[in-house]
């Protein structure tokens, strides 16, 4: 076994990615556009480049996952009022749901993970993780 930071971070990626998949199926959304959802729902009333910027997504991608959340009744793109050219996205109430759900997702992925901790444990590598971000 390779004995690194990276190695560690892959593996609970990979593991926290799977995670999410499955709990996500029951909800029709992807672990992907989770993170729309959760940008959107922490920003607010955001544009899509702002969503494009704030997770590093490409345009293009991020266009055809805002037109599937849109059709699954997710999020809502509207015409921003200053500026007619551009587009609005927001939260439907079922996004909204999904949003607050994801809370709960993290939470239940974090007491399964760190369950072998001290609750002093969890907070210095909580800590520690904050500094390397």
């Amino acid at each position: 076994m390779i004995d690194s930071f990276a190695f560690y971070v892959s593996t609970l990626r990979r593991k926290f990615t799977k995670f999410c998949t499955e709990r996500l199926e029951e909800m029709n959304v992807s672990y992907g556009q989770l993170y729309i959802i959760i940008f959107i729902g922490k920003k607010g009333n955001c544009s899509p480049s702002e969503v494009s910027n704030g997770l590093k997504l490409d345009a293009g991608h991020l266009n055809r996952t805002i037109n599937k959340l849109i059709e699954n009744g997710l999020i809502n793109q509207t015409k921003n009022e200053n500026d007619r050219r551009a587009n609005v996205l927001s939260l439907t109430a079922k996004g909204e749901e999904i949003f607050h759900a994801s809370k709960d997702l993290f939470k239940e992925w974090d007491e399964k993970v760190l369950s072998p901790l001290s609750d002093d444990e969890k907070a210095q590598l909580m800590n520690i993780l904050r500094k390397v971000k």
